[in-house]
């Protein structure tokens, strides 16, 4: 019994302190972004033009081992790009996305570089098409209500205090799914036309601030 009893208790002592060296090692942090996208697309793999537009929305991730992390962002985006049908259009779409990441970060220190990838998936609030020179807002009424892009890029964590510091990194997001139902008269083609494939894309810049909870 006693040898039994030793044993249980060596047991216990090792799991509470495993547990206790894990949580030690696990970071939790909140915080606020804002960014640029340079929003461009595609129309049935044609590439369109360029246009910038901004993002706002908060962060939040958990790490491990002081090294892997893993990043939500919930944000409002706008999205778009340029194209021409017989005159300039701007196509811009409102969207909530939310980006799950997977960063490693390669130093641990006050400056910590790092590289993330991951999915994304966008609900699309609304759509308007512009045409110069009039630059008069026409609703697109026939959108798909989701979007789903592929995220990656770097970037770097910048501490100001022990608590306290600021994130700045590069993406691109790359839109996989169709994101527009065009009517056959919006682009100029004839009834009957066969549907047109919209995805967006963009290149981003996002800088924000980050506080250790944990």
């Amino acid at each position: 019994m006693r040898r039994s009893s030793v044993v249980a208790c060596l047991m216990l002592a090792a799991m509470i302190s495993f547990g206790a060296l894990s949580m030690a090692q696990v970071e939790f942090g909140v915080g606020p972004i804002v960014g640029v996208n340079f929003g461009s697309g595609s129309i049935s793999g044609s590439t369109e033009g360029e246009c910038t537009f901004f993002m706002l929305g908060a962060q939040g991730e958990i790490g491990f081992a002081k090294m892997f992390y893993v990043v939500v962002q919930p944000t409002y985006i706008e999205k778009g790009f340029k194209f021409e049908q017989g005159e300039s259009t701007t196509v811009i779409l409102d969207e909530i996305e939310l980006p799950v990441l997977f960063k490693v970060k390669f130093l641990d220190g006050m400056f910590c570089p790092y590289a993330f990838a991951g999915p994304n998936i966008s609900f699309i609030l609304s759509a308007t098409q512009r045409f110069t020179p009039l630059s008069i807002p026409d609703p697109i009424t026939q959108i798909y209500s989701t979007d789903f892009a592929i995220d990656f890029g770097g970037g770097a964590d910048l501490s100001v205090t022990s608590k306290v510091g600021i994130t700045a990194d590069v993406r691109y997001s790359l839109g996989l799914a169709n994101t527009v139902q065009w009517l056959s008269d919006n682009l100029g083609r004839p009834p009957g036309t066969p549907s047109t494939i919209t995805k967006v894309s963009g290149f981003q810049v996002l800088v924000g601030a980050m506080f250790n909870i944990m």
